[in-house]
């Protein structure tokens, strides 16, 4: 496993038919943050976000990408952040912020950690989840909590309707879903080990260490997956983009010399393309 890259487990509570993934982001989180120039709770959010979108796609059974996205709702238009966006893919993952200049500003030192100090409350949740075969499903839906988890647990709860539980502490990330066969008491005992398990442990502890609370469920490891915090962005794909622009829009943007500047949102990589190389927008 490469220095930047994080390893995601796949587990299976055998006695109580649950299966579920767990994986210390450390490297992504931090990645993420440096990209973005994110610090304290901001960068914080943004990891867990991340490594939500994760977890999502290990639970979609082949998927190819899972998006995840939570916006302010129109109402709360002042709120620092006004989007924050996740896209998982096998391997790598990537996000942006959109936030508003003056209000983080004024929330640079805030303390706070519930979402509603900065994007508001309620918020809308907007996922896309790409099996790879035809059209993507995608899911929309609104609601109320300080909590990232409870957020992703009332997603799968109410669009994908598994029974699940979600944990996102520090760089740690954990879910828990049901399959065949899981009744109420098995889902109990599966919960229940988890609930058990220390906050401390799971901020210091490895993914082994984590994964013996289980033990008594007959716990099994099935496989592992890296990640990383990556971009696809180049050179050929942001000339597309401005390609798709008119040609007043592409003069107001570019220099004296011809040259366009973008700058990729999930990196913060600079690129220019210089509009005289290209004779169809030149």
């Amino acid at each position: 496993m490469a220095d930047n890259s994080d390893q995601l487990t796949r587990f299976l509570l055998g006695a109580a038919h649950t299966r579920g993934a767990i994986i210390r982001g450390s490297s992504i989180v931090q990645e993420a943050a440096q990209a973005h120039g994110l610090t304290g709770v901001p960068a914080k959010m943004f990891g867990k976000n991340l490594l939500a979108s994760i977890l999502l796609l290990s639970s979609s059974k082949g998927g190819v990408r899972q998006v995840l996205q939570l916006d302010a709702i129109p109402s709360q238009s002042h709120a620092p952040i006004q989007r924050m966006l996740a896209e998982a893919s096998p391997g790598a993952v990537r996000g942006y912020l959109n936030w508003i200049e003056d209000g983080i500003a004024s929330h640079r030192h805030s303390n706070e950690a519930g979402i509603s100090a900065w994007m508001g409350r309620p918020i809308h949740i907007s996922t896309v989840r790409d099996l790879g075969m035809g059209q993507p499903y995608v899911s929309t839906i609104q609601h109320d909590s300080e909590y990232l988890a409870d957020h992703i647990v009332h997603y799968l709860n109410q669009s994908v309707q598994v029974q699940a539980d979600v944990v996102l502490l520090g760089d740690l990330a954990i879910l828990l879903e049901a399959m065949p066969g899981c009744d109420d008491d098995h889902w109990f005992q599966a919960v229940e080990a988890l609930a058990a398990i220390s906050n401390d442990t799971l901020s210091h502890s490895s993914i082994d260490d984590i994964l013996k609370a289980f033990d008594k469920l007959e716990c099994k490891v099935v496989g592992h997956d890296t990640y990383a915090y990556r971009c696809n962005c180049s050179i050929e794909k942001m000339t597309s983009v401005i390609e798709s622009l008119d040609d007043e829009q592409l003069q107001d943007l570019a220099d004296e010399n011809g040259e366009v500047t973008v700058t990729c949102q999930y990196c913060s990589n600079h690129y220019s393309i210089n509009l005289h190389a290209n004779p169809s927008k030149a």
